[in-house]
């Protein structure tokens, strides 16, 4: 899934939840154009532990 996100040319965000840690290789998908955002108070389930910032990353309003 990282390979195809990384080579897509639509307008891509990649959210990490904040206590999943660090995410590994980000700066290769930062590089391929991939906007990469870290949502506070988040894991793995971004959209359950902080919908107001996965709603508003997704429709690209922060």
């Amino acid at each position: 899934m990282r390979h195809l996100l990384e080579e897509m040319t639509a307008d891509r965000v990649y959210l990490q939840g904040a206590l999943s840690g660090e995410l590994v290789n980000r700066e290769e998908l930062e590089a391929a154009g991939v906007r990469v955002v870290t949502v506070p108070g988040a894991g793995h389930n971004v959209m359950f532990d902080n919908p107001d910032v996965f709603v508003a990353e997704v429709a690209g309003q922060v």
